[in-house]
Parts: C-alpha cells; sequence; structure tokens
C-alpha cells in the first residue's frame, strides 16, 4: 500500500534496527512486536501501531509507549493509510473502533475467548502471571526471575493488558475463572 502511493517503505529485521534506521519519518510496527521490544518506547520517530486485535486493551499499550496513533488491520486499506498520516500529522489517532471497544463494559468472555487473550503471552509473561497467581511481590519476582523490578513491572503491565483487566488481583480471578492451564498446572489448588 505504501509503495503504490509512492512512499518508500524500509522493512527493519528487528526493533533495534528499525528505532536506529536513517532516513525515516515513522515507524509502522505491528502492535505483537511492541510487547517483545521496549527499544520503540526508545525510538526518536513517531510509532504507528497496527494490531489484528479489536478489543479495547490494545489502546492502553498504544499510550504506554506513546504511539503516534493505533489502528486496527480489518479496516478498508485507504482508510489505513488516511489513520497512519493523521497519526503523523496531529498524532495521537486511535482507531474509533478501538476507542469504542476500550470506552465499554468488559463483557464477560467464553472460555475460548479468554483463552486466545491468554495465547497472546510470551512464556516470559505467562511465567509472571503465574507468579501473580501465587501472590509474589514484585521485588521477589525480580529476584526469581534474574531481572530487574522496573522490568517486572513492564511484565505486569502486558499480562494485565493482554488479560484485559486492571489489576493483580483482577489477573488472578481471571486465571482461576477461566482455568487457564499453564497456571491450573502448577497449582492445582486452584483447580
Amino acid at each position: 500500500m505504501l509503495h503504490r502511493r509512492g512512499d518508500i517503505a524500509i522493512e527493519a529485521t528487528n526493533a533495534k534496527a528499525l528505532a536506529t534506521a536513517e532516513h525515516v519519518e515513522c515507524c509502522l510496527v505491528a502492535l505483537e512486536a511492541v510487547s517483545r521490544s521496549r527499544i520503540l518506547t526508545d525510538c526518536r520517530r513517531p510509532v504507528f501501531l497496527i494490531t489484528d486485535r479489536d478489543d479495547g486493551s490494545v489502546l492502553r499499550k498504544a499510550v504506554s509507549v506513546a504511539a503516534a496513533g493505533i489502528a486496527c488491520t480489518h479496516i478498508l486499506p485507504k482508510d489505513l493509510l488516511k489513520a497512519i498520516d493523521q497519526g503523523i500529522a496531529s498524532p495521537p489517532y486511535y482507531d474509533p473502533q478501538l476507542l469504542r471497544a476500550a470506552l465499554q463494559p468488559a463483557p464477560l468472555l467464553g472460555a475460548q475467548d479468554a483463552h486466545e487473550l491468554a495465547h497472546h503471552l510470551t512464556p516470559r509473561e505467562d511465567d509472571v502471571l503465574r507468579r501473580i497467581v501465587r501472590g509474589e511481590a514484585t521485588s521477589h519476582m525480580a529476584d526469581a526471575m534474574g531481572v530487574s523490578v522496573s522490568t517486572v513491572r513492564s511484565h505486569v503491565q502486558n499480562v494485565l493488558g493482554k488479560l484485559g483487566v486492571n489489576s493483580r488481583l483482577a489477573a488472578i480471578a481471571f486465571a482461576i475463572n477461566y482455568g487457564l492451564e499453564p497456571v491450573r498446572e502448577k497449582h492445582p489448588q486452584l483447580s
């Protein structure tokens, strides 16, 4: 799409290459890549996120990395290009569909939908969720995982965002109510 309208698109093989690329006006990044890389938050150029998810929690992720905007890939290509242009010209741009989803009360999920949300957790985030369920403090998690407290806080925020909850207690309830296998497997008392 970008090539067809005359833009020059440079494909970066990793987030660091994207953040340091020369002659780039904007970085267009899939939302899922952001959860695995903090380099984008240090990027000197506007970052515009695209996602195939349509739940409101993705908006939180866009805000957390100070994105120039976020749009759902389910819209028409011409509308996606307009969204990117608007996000670059006067940030931030938030996809109206994602805004509506974020502002509506969270619906009760079916088990399949809950497992689909949990499927987006990385192995490290899955480990953090297990530790949240066990009631571990942030500092204890950091020591046990061999990472900094701020890294654990980032992982916790990613878990909360991906599950669409706003607290550790809500994440515990989510894991128990929907019987997330990694949690139940390690903690049969939660079954």
